[in-house]
């Protein structure tokens, strides 16, 4: 078969799958289908054992799965990730892009304005922060593998992931409370910005600076966030103060309400000061990325005051660390001189 056949589009009422984030899923929670022809013939189906088809599949295959069926395989892929986290027949660094993978499938629907967040929704994305945060505390080859391994690209979800990821390792790193505390600033991190599902695409797409109705529209996006999780839930979890907060900023520049550091919970300043981060580092419909050097040198200066300059100094030094542990690591190489920052 030829290798492009693979990466053929899903046709109307399906969705792809890569195989490789399929490996730790057992029994098959679904039907799986590949493309012959002019329709989707079944493959593997549902209660099979997934570690044979797995075996016979090729290299980079990606299988359909019915649409109907996508909330069944989003549910086992997150009770996979503690498996995923703990595989030892995969390096950290293969086991992370797998986890990293996971997570966006799961997160895509989610994050889609045409999706309300719902309650089964919004604790399936629990699970799935959970599931990596749990051996984030555990194990710190792979809190490296993960910081080293981030997507940078344009999407609400991973810069979602990513904030989780770098919230949780900053909050792990300051020691910042007990492993409930340190759960919460990963979810915290992962929905702060589930609000921007109830900003217009024309706003939150436009490369260009936005005008002043456009800039009000978008701050917006923290209240709804906000709602949004205490709506589907029924009531506030002990992380949507995060979510609320998180563009909050120690000069009481920031908003919704102007707060300043005293007011501002410590969980919610390192979130945002992480997704400040992620958001200069990651390329925006408006402006290039800029190196992570770039970047602190601007929160430092540029925005001085804004941070708080102690949180800021302990992610310095965490990013230092990452730089000098993943040196010649892919996607490490953006590091290369932050320890100079903290000067």
């Amino acid at each position: 078969m030829p290798a492009q056949s693979l990466f053929t589009p899903a046709p109307p009422g399906y969705e792809p799958v890569a195989a490789r984030i399929l490996t730790d899923i057992e029994p098959l929670p679904c039907d799986l289908y590949i493309w012959r022809g002019p329709r989707p013939v079944l493959y593997a189906m549902q209660g099979g054992d997934l570690r044979k088809v797995i075996a016979r599949a090729q290299r980079g295959m990606s299988f359909l799965v019915r649409e109907v069926d996508f909330d069944l395989l989003r549910g086992a892929l997150a009770a996979s990730l503690p498996r995923v986290m703990a595989n030892g027949r995969m390096t950290p660094i293969e086991r992370s892009k797998t986890a990293y993978s996971i997570v966006a499938k799961i997160l895509v629907p989610i994050f889609s304005r045409e999706n309300p967040l719902d309650h089964d929704s919004l604790l399936l994305t629990h699970k799935a922060i959970d599931g990596i945060t749990a051996h984030l505390l555990l194990d710190e080859e792979m809190i490296w593998a993960m910081l080293a391994t981030m997507q940078k690209h344009i999407a609400t979800h991973t810069h979602a992931i990513n904030t989780a990821v770098y919230g949780a390792v900053l909050a792990k790193f300051m020691q910042l409370g007990s492993p409930d505390a340190i759960r919460d600033v990963a979810r915290g991190g992962l929905l702060h910005d589930i609000g921007k599902n109830r900003v217009p695409k024309v706003v939150l797409d436009k490369p260009a600076a936005l005008d002043a109705a456009e800039w009000q529209i978008m701050r917006s996006h923290v209240k709804a966030g906000h709602d949004m999780i205490v709506r589907a839930l029924g009531f506030p979890p002990s992380y949507v103060h995060i979510v609320g907060e998180h563009h909050e900023r120690c000069d009481g520049s920031g908003y919704p309400a102007g707060r300043t550091a005293s007011g501002i919970a410590i969980d919610a300043q390192l979130v945002g000061i992480v997704d400040a981060f992620d958001a200069l580092t990651s390329r925006r419909p408006y402006r290039s990325p800029v190196t992570a050097f770039d970047a602190l040198h601007l929160m430092r200066v540029a925005m001085r005051g804004q941070f708080s300059d102690e949180i800021v100094r302990e992610f310095i030094k965490l990013l230092g660390g990452l730089n000098a542990i993943t040196a010649g690591l892919e996607g490490a190489g953006d590091l290369v001189g932050v320890m100079r920052v903290a000067g």
